[in-house]
Formats: C-alpha cells, sequence, structure tokens
C-alpha cells in the first residue's frame, strides 16, 4: 500500500509539473510595440492551438485592421486604457472577427475580444468601406468591430466610438455570440448592428449619441436575447428591426430619439420580411420625437409589448399599420 501510495503522489507531481509547462507554452503573448502591426505580428506568431494575446494599456496605432480569422483566439486588453485608434485616412475597420472575403467560407470560432476600447477616428476618415464603394469587391464596411460568420464568440467589456460605419456589426452567418457589457456612441451608423446572426445574448448594452439607430436589426436576425439595454439620444431610431423573428428585449430603456423609439418594418414592399414575433418586456421610452412604438406594416405581425411606460413621446405611444400588430400587457401611456 506504501508503494502504491508513493507511486500515486509522484505521478501526481509529475501531472502538476507537465499541467504548468502546458500552461507556460500557452500563456498569453505580450505585445510590447504600440502598433496594431505589432499585434496582427503576435497573432501569427501563435500556434495552430490559438491562444490569447494581451494588450497593456496605451494607444495602439492602427493603419491596418486587427484580423481575427483562426479559432480559438482570445484578444485582451487592460480595460479602457488599452486604446485601439484608427489612424488618418486609413478608412478600415478596427478589428475584424472571422473571414475577410465577400462571402465567409467557413466558421471562425470561439474567438474573444475584451477589455478595451476603440476609436474609429470619424472626423479624419473618407469612406464608409474599405477599398472603395461598397460592393461585393469591397465587402468590409468600416466598423469598429466587424463579426463575421463567427461561431461561439464574445465581445466583452467593450467601448467602440467614432467608427466611419457602425460601431459593431455581427453578420453573414454568426451563431451563438456573445455580447456583453458593450458601450458605443459617435459612429456614422449604428451603435450596434446585426444581420443573418441566431441564437446569441446581448446584455449590459449601452448605446448613445450615434448618427443612425442605437440598434439596428436586418436580414434574418432571429431567436436573439437582449438584456438590459439603455439607448440614449441617437439620431434616427432606438432600434430599427426588419426581417427579424422571435428576438426578445428584457429591462429596455429608450430615451430622446429623434424619430421613434421601436420602429417595426417589412423590406420594401416583401411581407416575409417583416419584424414578427419580438417581444419586449420592461421597458421604457420617453422623449421620442415620433411614436414610442411604430409598426409601420401590416406584415409586423404577433409582436408583443410587457410591462411598458411610454412617457412623452411627442405623436403618442404606439402606432400600428392594422389593429393588433402589437399585443400591450400592462402598458402605460403618459
Amino acid at each position: 500500500m506504501k508503494t502504491i501510495h508513493r507511486a500515486y503522489v509522484v505521478w501526481t507531481l509529475l501531472a502538476l509539473v507537465l499541467s504548468s509547462v502546458s500552461l507556460s507554452v500557452f500563456a498569453a503573448q505580450q505585445v510590447k510595440e504600440k502598433t496594431c502591426d505589432a499585434i496582427q505580428k503576435a497573432i501569427h506568431q501563435l500556434p495552430a492551438e490559438g491562444g490569447e494575446i494581451s494588450l497593456p494599456a496605451g494607444t495602439y496605432n492602427c493603419t491596418k485592421p486587427i484580423i481575427l480569422d483562426r479559432n480559438n483566439l482570445t484578444l485582451r486588453g487592460a480595460g479602457p486604457g488599452t486604446l485601439l485608434r484608427l489612424a488618418d485616412h486609413i478608412n478600415a475597420p478596427v478589428i475584424v472577427m472571422g473571414l475577410t472575403e465577400n462571402i465567409p467560407s467557413r466558421d471562425t470560432r470561439h474567438v474573444r475580444v475584451m477589455d478595451l476600447m476603440i476609436d474609429g477616428n470619424r472626423a479624419n476618415q473618407t469612406a464608409e468601406c474599405m477599398g472603395g464603394a461598397c460592393s461585393d469587391q469591397f465587402p468590409l464596411r468600416n466598423n469598429g468591430i466587424s463579426i463575421r460568420r463567427c461561431v461561439d464568440c464574445v465581445v466583452q467589456s467593450v467601448i467602440v466610438f467614432g467608427a466611419m460605419s457602425g460601431g459593431l456589426v455581427t453578420e453573414l452567418g454568426c451563431r451563438r455570440l456573445t455580447i456583453r457589457d458593450y458601450t458605443s456612441y459617435d459612429n456614422e451608423f449604428d451603435g450596434l448592428a446585426g444581420y443573418e446572426t441566431e441564437d446569441s445574448t446581448f446584455s449590459g448594452i449601452h448605446l448613445y449619441g450615434n448618427k443612425a439607430a442605437g440598434i439596428s436589426t436586418d436580414i434574418k436576425f432571429n431567436n436573439n436575447k437582449f438584456y438590459d439595454v439603455t439607448i440614449a439620444d441617437n439620431k434616427t431610431v432606438g432600434i430599427f428591426m426588419r426581417d427579424s423573428l422571435d428576438n426578445s428585449f428584457t429591462n429596455l430603456h429608450i430615451r430622446d430619439s429623434v424619430q421613434h423609439g421601436i420602429f417595426l418594418a417589412q423590406v420594401n414592399t416583401d411581407p416575409s420580411t417583416a419584424a414578427t414575433g419580438n417581444t419586449f418586456t420592461g421597458v421604457v421610452i420617453s422623449r421620442s420625437g415620433g411614436m414610442g412604438i411604430l409598426a409601420n406594416d401590416a406584415s409586423c405581425v404577433n409582436n408583443m409589448m410587457v410591462g411598458a411606460q411610454f412617457i412623452n413621446n411627442k405623436n403618442g405611444c404606439i402606432s400600428e399599420a392594422a389593429s393588433g400588430l402589437v399585443e400591450n400587457v400592462g402598458a402605460i401611456c403618459r
């Protein structure tokens, strides 16, 4: 028994040693040079299994986007003191999670961007898309973060401002994303936009002072969940939704939208692309320049508002293209 016990102790110690060696091999690489080129070089140097890039506090000058197109990558800053700033006249996104080709040919999995701030330097850019006018040839819009066909990917504790297009945009087949503790302001278009995205969770979202909507969803944005969302002082609507099915919003505050608080519609004349089956629970919408919520097309059926307060919206609380598009449970209009 003593021999067995000693052998067990030896094997346990050996396992601990091997574990520590393994951890050291795949420990985070720290980027010392304050450029995005240095960040990209460090990503290329990671092993095939992936790894983590650590960014100490400081301002990193970006003359090219950071491309995270391999699986199992983490880009981690040191909080708001880590700033990625797009250089003047670069006209590029700052971070791309996924492949950059027009239509990504495969998933990119388990990519994380955490604990940093992004400045798109909008005042010193001239175009919305990288390389030329937005087209199949030049598909990359100059967002703070573009998430493209990314599966089980995470953005956490990130602030984006001043992007020439959107703050953060999900597109082209994203699934099971987690966007947590995300703040975005002063972007040329939306603070957060979603296209062809499903089964994802957005929580702790703060969007204000964007030149378009706070949140914009379109093109098969289905079965996603939003929690604890604050949207303020955006220059069009608080939330814009088309072709968006069975999404839920819980604990949602929208105030001071220049137009409507929430706008539900279909794409052009196609009723199959309506915003339908969406649920809004625990909502406060105040001081909108138009309606609190507008269901613009008769195809926008089966939407529900539960426990809502509509306060001082200029043109009223709820407007529907046809009766019964928005089911109300416990809504107060004042």
